[in-house]
């Protein structure tokens, strides 16, 4: 009843250059939006349908971050497919609890190495840790994206629509190494499939692989907390941010800032206010002198 929906929002998406992983979303949202209205006409749909179907997720779990990705999804719908407006004032954007990321330490990085027990899962982590990349990035490599001669890693098509570069690590240059000479099949992405034919892998499937050598090592990661433990690591060893946030691929300096807060090393040296006295000033505590 609705494919012709959903033809005209991968239409759209890809008129206005959003991601592959932008326009699947959408169409997800979308689907199950109309699903939980069963068979309503197009012309039929309000925007009161659209805030009760939000709703009902919001208090079925769904937390604000999901409750506005689902918001993004039907505010397009509604405007660029149904022609429609949208209110901001009658679904307003939810505030979102701000969190600090989760960070492992330094031992439970080589933890997760060591726990890995094939070379191209430990090439995988050790990479994802050492040059700070998202899961999609990792998976979208080509052999050609890694540069020994001068030791960088070139990240094509980021999540910001951008190329960078980020460092590369010895160790983690041996690792992959090793895995290549495992893997030697000449192939136009670095980390395919154990089993023949070698197909490209896919974020859930590294998010799985890390999850399963995570509950084994006892530690607890997620891709992107190797990229969050890449970046505190480097604030607490006073790389300058502004070199931290061109590795990360940040466009906003706001966003690499968030790792100043996740360093206790970065404040351990800040001294408080009511510390501060010349040296021929004397104590003074409740109220007496001493």
């Amino acid at each position: 009843m609705y494919e012709n929906v959903f033809d005209k929002i991968t239409e759209e998406c890809s008129f206005r250059n959003l991601t592959s992983l932008s326009t699947k979303q959408y169409i997800y949202h979308v689907s199950s939006f109309l699903k939980w209205l069963g068979n309503k006409a197009l012309e039929d749909i309000s925007i009161f349908d659209a805030k009760d179907y939000i709703l009902s997720k919001r208090n079925t779990s769904c937390s604000p971050a999901t409750c506005n990705g689902i918001m993004s999804a039907l505010s397009f719908f509604f405007r660029i497919i149904l022609k429609k407006p949208w209110d901001f004032e009658v679904i307003p954007r939810m505030k979102i609890d701000w969190h600090l990321p989760t960070v492992c330490s330094l031992e439970e990085i080589e933890r997760l190495i060591d726990t890995a027990d094939n070379i191209r899962n430990k090439a995988i982590i050790a990479l994802t840790y050492s040059s700070g990349l998202r899961v999609g990035e990792i998976c979208r490599l080509a052999p050609s994206d890694i540069y020994m001669s001068t030791m960088q890693v070139h990240i094509r098509n980021s999540k910001n629509h951008g190329d960078h570069w980020t460092i590369l690590s010895k160790r983690t240059l041996e690792l992959l190494k090793t895995y290549w000479h495992s893997c030697p099949e000449p192939r136009n992405i670095l980390f395919v499939s154990l089993r023949k034919p070698h197909k490209p892998l896919h974020p859930g499937g590294i998010e799985c692989m890390l999850k399963k050598i995570s509950k084994e090592a006892g530690v607890t990661a997620h891709p992107h907390t190797l990229r969050h433990s890449f970046a505190t690591h480097l604030i607490e060893d006073d790389t300058k941010r502004e070199y931290v946030q061109a590795m990360l691929g940040h466009k906003s300096p706001a966003s690499t800032a968030v790792y100043v807060h996740v360093s206790n090393k970065s404040i351990m040296g800040v001294k408080s206010p009511l510390d501060r006295r010349s040296h021929d000033k004397s104590i003074i505590t409740g109220g007496y002198k001493e």
